[in-house]
């Protein structure tokens, strides 16, 4: 059945490359974002989906090019100069690296070759996301994704297959980017704002319903990866969806089966937590630190300081480490910031940190012209909050390869270009409040693309 389903998209979207392209773009998210080749292995076997659902999409970017129906203005974007100015710094950096190739779970290489592939790839599927009725399946590809990613944590868990757990802490898709179970989680969290503010935007009240049954089960999942950053990341997207719908019933039906799975069943948490004071109460101070990740930290931002332009190249952190500071930290960077600023330079933690500040700026932007709870609504919030998410997780992980990420930068570059061209030509789009730019509007305008 998978197989089947797989060969179908594939062969749609080929077939609609004319008539719509968007769906070629749609598909290769899916396979891009979910890595679906991880998790039906049997079904991919030795068949690149993603190198064909990639070269589909960049057929359909050709035909869109064509017949003049690319919006280039979308190049302009904060994130898309940023991702460029990265797959360059990153060349450089490996390039011009003081240290050898070192392998430390991916090789400096692979890691180069990863981030272009993401950097080509953002750059056709960005413009072919340009209509209102087409950017929510975008929107709506990311709730599958969440909630699969729901259930099949649960399935291992009420299954009993504990082959999939290790030290009590489920894991996450084997050989997959996602293995980890932490950076697993954190596809959940990204997608989780999608979930909630699914239930404030769809009007079937099943739907409604239904999106709300599955909040438990996303949460639970969160809590069999054992994952306190997720957890924290989770939280954030909460309450950022309590800040913007501000809905006492709702956001008190949030609180209560949040805290209250929490609870129920946050016993791996609360062992996590325990076994940390233990090794607190019980450890010298000539043993190894209470938490290795602010050791970690402490020496990346020493290495940052030591290679400000280039970093010491990319996936070089555990060597330059060794090197600068032996015996000090056997671990990596534990945060994406310092990885960034660690191994490319400190420009490219500045470049990564401006993909939040330029997103916020649109989503301000988006928030002030799109009609409330409208498809241009509901895919900002849900971007936004996703992206809150991510920040959170990201500060105690490596993700500097993180797909999801990159499709919400995708997605909410693609939302706000689709408004400010509905605002600036006032073409009248439904979801758009009428409005005339002023000039402090149109310099406004200038600043957050910049």
């Amino acid at each position: 059945m998978v197989k089947i389903a797989l060969y179908l998209a594939l062969i749609v979207s080929f077939f609609m490359i004319f008539n719509a392209p968007w769906v070629a773009a749609l598909v290769y998210s899916i396979v891009s974002v979910m890595q679906p080749q991880y998790i039906w292995f049997w079904a991919f076997e030795d068949f690149s989906a993603f190198k064909v659902s990639a070269g589909i999409t960049i057929i359909a970017w050709g035909w869109h090019v064509l017949n003049g129906n690319i919006r280039w203005e979308v190049y302009k974007s904060g994130q898309f100069k940023g991702v460029i100015a990265l797959t360059i710094i990153f060349h450089l950096s490996n390039f011009l690296t003081p240290y050898e190739s070192y392998f430390s779970l991916v090789s400096g290489d692979l890691v180069v070759d990863i981030f272009t592939t993401i950097a080509i790839m953002y750059f056709f599927v960005l413009p072919l996301i340009n209509q209102e009725n087409t950017i929510k399946f975008f929107g709506f590809m990311f709730i599958f994704i969440t909630v699969y990613y729901a259930y099949w944590a649960n399935d291992h868990y009420l299954s009993g297959n504990w082959s999939q757990f290790e030290g009590g802490r489920l894991l996450g898709p084997r050989r997959s980017p996602y293995k980890d179970g932490n950076v697993t989680s954190i596809v959940l969290t990204s997608g989780l704002a999608f979930v909630m503010f699914g239930i404030r935007y769809f009007k079937q009240k099943w739907l409604r319903y239904a999106l709300i049954m599955t909040l438990p089960f996303i949460w639970h999942a969160l809590i069999l990866f054992a994952s306190r950053g997720a957890l924290l990341s989770a939280a954030s997207v909460t309450l950022f969806f309590a800040l913007v719908v501000k809905s006492k019933s709702l956001n008190l039906v949030m609180a209560i089966g949040f805290v209250g799975m929490l609870v129920y069943q946050g016993g791996m948490l609360v062992q996590r937590t325990s076994s940390t004071v233990s090794q607190a109460q019980s450890a010298s101070s000539d043993d190894e630190p209470l938490n290795p990740r602010l050791v970690s930290w402490s020496v990346g931002v020493g290495i940052a300081l030591e290679y400000p332009l280039l970093g010491a190249g990319p996936q070089r952190f555990q060597y330059a480490s060794q090197q600068l500071y032996p015996g000090k930290s056997p671990h990596v960077a534990h945060n994406t910031l310092i990885n960034f600023s660690a191994n490319t330079g400190l420009i490219a933690g500045f470049i990564y940190l401006s993909f939040f500040w330029v997103s916020f700026k649109q989503y301000k932007y988006v928030r002030r012209f799109a009609v409330d709870n409208s498809t241009f609504d509901y895919i900002n919030l849900s971007c936004m909050g996703g992206l809150v998410g991510f920040f959170v997780g990201a500060f105690f992980l490596d993700l500097i390869i993180f797909e999801p990420f990159y499709f919400l930068l995708v997605l909410i570059t693609a939302n706000y270009y689709m408004v400010k061209n509905a605002v600036e030509n006032n073409t009248g789009i439904e979801g758009i409040r009428a409005a005339d730019l002023s000039e402090d509007d149109a310099s406004n305008t200038q600043k957050v693309t910049a």
